[in-house]
């Protein structure tokens, strides 16, 4: 009788420790699908940003100005 009780016991602890260790598993799996919207989210921004920062045609022609690049307009070809 007393075997059966103390197997028990040992059943119920070791229930008791996996319950607890599927909740912290959890826990990091939600947490870390967290920080991947936020780390998403603010890749996003940078990308937008980088994006707008390259195409819109003052960036250009600031880059061309601190490259100091001869530029013509397309169907212009200068003649060396």
């Amino acid at each position: 009788m007393l075997f059966l009780l103390c197997l028990a016991l040992i059943i119920g602890l070791v229930l008791v420790y996996l319950r607890t260790q599927h909740i912290q598993m959890v826990y990091q799996i939600v947490n870390g699908n967290q920080q991947e919207q936020q780390l998403s989210g603010q890749l996003w921004v940078q990308q937008m940003h980088l994006s707008g920062a390259l195409d819109s045609p003052e960036r250009i022609k600031e880059q061309i100005e601190q490259l100091k690049l001869e530029v013509s307009p397309p169907g212009i070809q200068e003649e060396n």
